[in-house]
């Protein structure tokens, strides 16, 4: 990448081809994730009358009051309420919390209650919507996994393009999380930079991103030093590789850093956002990935690296 790149530059690839024309599909989703790390989908399989009820239940959720908020807040196993600043994504540069409040939902069951937390009212009597968006991010992934897997031309004995879906069930134990989040606006202080969400690259395989109406997503390319907007595009998601991925592809799909900053035009307006973070199982080791696209030298220090080791500590939590 060179820092001529532009927003215009961000691939949008339409996923229908997945069934229509599967090569191309292919050919598409390894290229951006090859070049860049991040690319919009349409055609994605997402009902949009689901999306938007969802973001219109999660902008309920946090307009009610600060104090039955903290009533779930975030538990031992990072699922629950996070509160504003209490997240700080980019701790070394940052000298204060990122200005946004968040959500995170653990996966659920067939019951489509969730595995790991009590859910507040709000979210627990439309669960069913939750627990079919989490379930559905999950199957998109495992779909896109599916592209991955043939563009690297993992042999049938070996799996397949099916190599990586055992790695990532979603009854297995892993870091999967989907999480809404709200950005409150603000008035901006020029004596102290302030940013919605700081620079970051996720820990995970993949994101999925849904966006409404406010931006602010900037993404900063790969050898690139200039951030590039990543604007909304109707009826298409955002998806980009992370950090366990580029590490399992031993770099030839690339995990970029990624913030949400404030915009002149934008920052006096509430922000809201959908994304869910797609690992694989916690103890699942990452053996090396059958294709002859990807290095295969001995390496004994990466023989018995898990999922749950590459899922560092990145979200440093203020006390």
């Amino acid at each position: 990448m060179t820092d001529t790149f532009q927003s215009k530059d961000i691939p949008i690839i339409d996923f229908s081809l997945f069934e229509t024309n599967q090569s191309l599909c292919v050919q598409q989703i390894k290229l951006a994730c090859e070049n860049l790390g991040f690319f919009y989908l349409k055609n994605h399989g997402f009902n949009e009358k689901d999306v938007e009820e969802t973001f219109h239940r999660i902008k309920l959720y946090f307009d009610q009051s600060h104090e039955e908020k903290l009533n779930y807040k975030i538990n031992e196993h990072y699922f629950g309420y996070i509160d504003l600043r209490q997240e700080v994504l980019d701790f070394k540069t940052q000298k204060i919390g990122d200005h946004k409040e968040s959500f995170n939902f653990s996966k659920f069951d067939d019951n489509d209650d969730p595995l790991a937390q009590i859910l507040p009212p709000l979210f627990n009597e439309k669960k069913s919507l939750f627990s079919s968006l989490s379930k559905k991010c999950h199957q998109l992934c495992l779909k896109i996994l599916q592209t991955l897997a043939i563009a690297l031309e993992i042999p049938q004995s070996e799996g397949g393009k099916h190599w990586f879906e055992p790695k990532h069930s979603y009854d297995l134990k892993s870091g999967d999380c989907l999480r809404v989040i709200h950005y409150p606006p603000t008035v901006v202080n020029n004596d102290q930079e302030d940013i919605r969400a700081g620079s970051h690259s996720d820990y995970g395989s993949l994101t999925v991103l849904f966006q409404k109406d406010i931006g602010g997503l900037e993404i900063l390319p790969h050898n690139s030093t200039e951030w590039v907007p990543v604007p909304i595009i109707s009826n298409c998601v955002v998806i980009n590789v992370a950090d366990c991925l580029q590490f399992w592809s031993k770099g030839l799909f690339k995990s970029i850093k990624h913030r949400v900053v404030f915009r002149k035009d934008t920052r006096n307006l509430d922000r809201y956002s959908i994304a869910y973070f797609f690992h694989a199982g916690s103890d699942v080791v990452l053996d090396r990935i059958p294709s002859k696209l990807i290095p295969q030298e001995d390496d004994d220090n990466t023989k018995y690296i898990t999922a749950e080791t590459i899922k560092m500590k990145k979200d440093q939590v203020l006390e």
